[in-house]
């Protein structure tokens, strides 16, 4: 299914009739569903200026494992600022995804996202292939500790227990999705009739990694920013998903 270029309001009555006449739906969330929060992108190239010049090191070189292992005083500086402190929550077009869950046609949510957005929005079956800010977790006797305890602890937060530093449970640069999560992903890919990717594009490695398992032929990219690649997409809107997400599903 390939749909030639028109009109961006032919595109929307589209989707409408996609939507309504299939089910079996699986999105795939970018950064752009975040920064449409009030999110930030720490890789940007500002951003990533902006880190360089405030910490000394590059955003991916912080949020490492190797940096977490070697410079963990560092790492928590960074991180708690950055990461822990953005206080951001779901918008319209998360409260359109739930009204497409509520209709029984969204099967799952599959993001990078670690923030919480999709369940704070009510989303269910959500593949987190990052991990989540909100668990976190002493090596040492395993037991878990909230965002709150996080935030509050000043320093390298340690564990009530034996006093180790606690790690959380996020990706980190040099480390893989783990297994079990991947396949996950890849069964909710292969049952999907229509696959939805929102706020990001087809040079993303995840969107690429996942797309090998789907099926079928239909693709939808929403997105604000144009790229090269977005031709791959079966349909393809630019816009703000706050914008246009509410107005495919009704």
């Amino acid at each position: 299914m390939y749909i030639p270029e028109t009109s961006k309001e032919e595109k929307i009555n589209y989707l409408k009739g996609l939507i309504r006449d299939n089910s079996q739906m699986v999105c795939i969330l970018g950064v752009g569903m975040e920064i449409e929060c009030g999110g930030k992108n720490l890789w940007s190239n500002d951003e990533a200026y902006r880190i360089e010049d405030e910490y000394g090191h590059a955003p991916e070189e912080i949020y490492s494992s190797s940096f977490y292992a070697t410079k963990k005083q560092k790492f928590y500086e960074f991180y708690k600022k950055e990461i822990l402190d953005q206080d951001i929550h779901p918008g319209t077009a998360y409260a359109a995804l739930k009204k497409l869950q509520d209709s029984g046609k969204l099967t799952a949510v599959i993001t990078r996202d670690i923030d919480g957005l999709p369940e704070e929005a009510g989303l269910e079956n959500v593949i987190r292939l990052h991990g989540s800010k909100n668990v976190n977790q002493c090596p040492k006797c395993h037991k878990y500790f909230d965002l709150a305890y996080m935030r509050k602890f000043k320093g390298i937060p340690l564990c009530e227990e034996c006093q180790q530093p606690i790690r959380p449970k996020v990706m980190l640069y040099g480390e893989m999705v783990r297994n079990d999560i991947m396949t996950q992903a890849a069964n909710a890919i292969r049952g999907a009739n229509v696959v939805m990717l929102l706020g990001t594009n087809f040079g993303v490695p995840m969107v690429d990694s996942l797309l090998q398992y789907y099926e079928g032929n239909k693709v939808i990219l929403i997105t604000l920013h144009e790229h090269y690649n977005d031709g791959n997409a079966d349909i393809c809107i630019h816009g703000k998903l706050e914008d246009i997400l509410p107005q495919i599903v009704i």
